[in-house]
């Protein structure tokens, strides 16, 4: 299907989208990698008036280390998070996580920010970052706020995002001396989706 019309903006800083997202209200909705939203639009679920891409705002991708964990950029790529050495060594069951989605092409375009803010039951990363206890950030016309994964998620297709606001970046604690992290998943055949998806971190006694 083909969605409804729409008018397509793309902000070059977070200030300018938070700006846009502002003025438009309920008719507006973020454009990250697009592979959630776009195919709920093409099934005409969802018929926003604008679409906010932020795929060029500055600062909004990118793995780095942080306090002895990580911090992941929102619009990270999938296939970025599960080639990334410091994720596979600080947060080993997100990078299985990212590995396990879709298709090759899906991991090169979709984002990490762009599924938490989707938060489908059947997406593989919600297991992940809640194992893992992440703080996720989000940032909205009065400022910052950081949100914890067990509060993120409030439903299905739900989620602690305010009206305006935009997820920008994860965090996840530095893991344990002695411990690690997985995640397994049991896929729907034809689709890759999950039907049932699992993550565990595990953190052992020094003795």
């Amino acid at each position: 299907m083909i969605p409804a019309s729409f008018d397509y903006v793309r902000p070059q800083s977070l200030e300018d989208a938070l700006a846009r997202l502002g003025e438009h209200g309920d008719d507006a909705r973020v454009l990250a990698g697009g592979h959630s939203l776009l195919p709920v639009m093409k099934a005409r679920l969802a018929d926003p008036a604008v679409l906010v891409d932020i795929a060029g705002i500055e600062g909004l991708s990118g793995i780095s280390e942080s306090e002895g964990g990580i911090r992941i950029g929102a619009m990270t790529t999938h296939a970025e998070i599960e080639a990334s050495g410091l994720v596979q060594e600080k947060c080993r069951s997100l990078a299985e996580a990212a590995g396990a989605i879709g298709d090759l092409q899906v991991r090169n375009r979709g984002t990490l920010g762009g599924s938490l803010a989707h938060a489908d039951p059947a997406a593989d990363y919600p297991a992940a970052v809640l194992a893992a206890e992440a703080e996720i950030t989000v940032a909205g016309a009065d400022g910052e706020r950081v949100v914890g994964a067990d509060d993120f998620f409030t439903g299905t297709f739900e989620t602690a995002l305010g009206a305006g606001e935009i997820l920008t970046s994860v965090r996840i604690s530095a893991p344990a001396a002695r411990g690690g992290s997985a995640y397994l998943k049991a896929a729907q055949k034809a689709s890759g989706f999950a039907v049932c998806g699992v993550a565990a971190r595990l953190a052992l006694d020094a003795d």
